[in-house]
């Protein structure tokens, strides 16, 4: 039997509501609607940040916090993308805030911030092939929608946004290309407070993205 969308979206309705009134969590069903494509997901940010914040689908779902679909200048030229949400620290946003104010001249309210994991929760397990895997479709519709002129992708957001194998230490600073838009990799921040010795690479990467900035 093959299901319409609105088929789907009714089942998954359903299941919802059991879920509310305390039936368990059902780990995976056959009709994910993130199987759909990214061409019948809402077609402006709000709709699908509302249509992301409703996903129950995934694992997370269980332990999430918050919606995480992103935050700051939606129509920025400059999308900022992660794997995950993180605790907020305040080493690390001192180190986001001095890279962007110091380097990039740019206020962190000019930039566009998003995370391929949607869900916001307390603690990740280690490995989330599956729940990128369904999620990232959403990061796709964001940059269709937006349309940035930069993306800077920190740690392995690279790989599973360009859909490579390479490791961020070796391609962070350099140009590649996202359906005509430009990607820059960079090392993880909480990798570089932990690692401090490697501010030194990243200021040099940063320097080559304001580069670019500058020739825009």
């Amino acid at each position: 039997m093959n299901l319409t969308a609105e088929m789907k979206e009714e089942l998954l309705h359903i299941l919802r509501m059991k879920k509310n009134i305390g039936i368990k969590y059902i780990k995976d069903i056959s009709i994910n609607r993130l199987d759909r494509s990214e061409n019948e997901l809402p077609n402006d940010l709000h709709s699908l940040e509302e249509y992301a914040s409703n996903c129950s689908l995934c694992g997370l779902v269980k332990s999430k916090i918050s919606s995480n679909f992103g935050s700051g200048d939606t129509k920025s030229r400059i999308y900022f993308v992660g794997v995950k949400s993180t605790t907020k620290d305040d080493k690390e946003f001192d180190i986001l805030n001095n890279m962007l104010k110091n380097v990039l001249q740019l206020n962190i309210n000019d930039i566009y911030m998003t995370n391929i994991i949607k869900c916001a929760v307390k603690s990740y397990k280690n490995d989330l092939e599956q729940e990128i895997e369904k999620c990232i479709h959403f990061l796709y519709k964001q940059i269709e929608i937006s349309q940035p002129e930069i993306i800077i992708t920190f740690g392995n957001a690279f790989n599973y946004l360009l859909n490579r194998d390479e490791n961020v230490f070796d391609v962070s600073g350099s140009l590649f290309l996202y359906n005509n838009i430009q990607v820059i990799p960079l090392l993880e921040i909480g990798f570089i407070n932990k690692n401090p010795s490697y501010k030194e690479k990243m200021f040099v990467d940063l320097q080559k993205i304001k580069k670019l900035l500058d020739k825009k």
